[in-house]
């Protein structure tokens, strides 16, 4: 399996490194494929952490495309969208300008089935994944995993939040993969330490015999 890291933050929110020793650091660790995906919130956190904006998504997505060709490193334009966001604020994001699209607080079934009326409505084309694994709480799983076939969601492991997975957590992983779900994979750094740390993921894959269902991303073109 390539190794990848699929959530990571910089500090054009609440990371420490620039995006440009975002790569140099992916690089230096061997990883096939990075995605920067800084916080955009229009929520309560947006009075702590520091997000990306409406004035400054065209620099935010230059600069990774910038760094990335000068790099010739396989780096996707990704952004960690709030849910609990203003939703006419999400209604007007520009999902279609990014390459990769980690949906945070999708905490119920209601707001999950409203996220694919969302995607449908605004036929939103890139990668689309939930981020964090706690997701699988909820009740419906049977529900949960049709929703996000049908809509072509992905659901990210992130090795921040499964350091001490449980048995209860490895069986409902189980039913995602074995209903068809594709996993991608994060460390959801906001160090430069821990950008590439995606053991704890990895290993839960191994619990759940889930290598098969890793995003494979040979179809994206990054035009180095």
């Amino acid at each position: 399996m390539e190794k990848i890291d699929l959530h990571i933050h910089t500090a054009y929110s609440d990371g420490n490194p620039s995006i440009n020793k975002a790569i140099k650091t992916a690089r230096e660790k061997n990883l096939t494929y990075l995605a920067i995906t800084d916080h955009f919130t229009t929520s309560w956190k947006q009075s702590i952490i520091d997000t990306v904006n409406f004035e400054n998504f065209g620099q935010y997505i230059a600069g990774i495309k910038k760094e990335r060709e000068s790099a010739r490193f396989n780096c996707l334009v990704g952004i960690e969208i709030d849910m609990g966001s203003n939703w006419a604020d999400i209604k007007r994001f520009p999902f279609n300008q990014f390459e990769l699209l980690l949906f945070e607080y999708v905490d119920s079934i209601v707001t999950l089935k409203r996220l694919c009326e969302l995607i449908q409505e605004l036929e939103i084309k890139p990668i689309k994944a939930l981020a964090h694994n706690s997701y699988v709480k909820m009740a419906n799983m049977e529900m949960f995993s049709s929703l996000l076939v049908e809509n072509n969601i992905y659901f990210e492991l992130n090795s921040r939040y499964i350091t001490h997975p449980d048995n209860n957590l490895i069986t409902r992983l189980k039913i995602l993969k074995d209903h068809g779900i594709t996993f991608t994979i994060g460390s959801d750094a906001h160090i430069e330490s821990r950008i590439g740390d995606t053991k704890a993921a990895v290993a839960i894959l191994e619990k759940i015999d889930g290598f098969e269902n890793v995003i494979d991303l040979s179809f994206v073109k990054f035009n180095l």
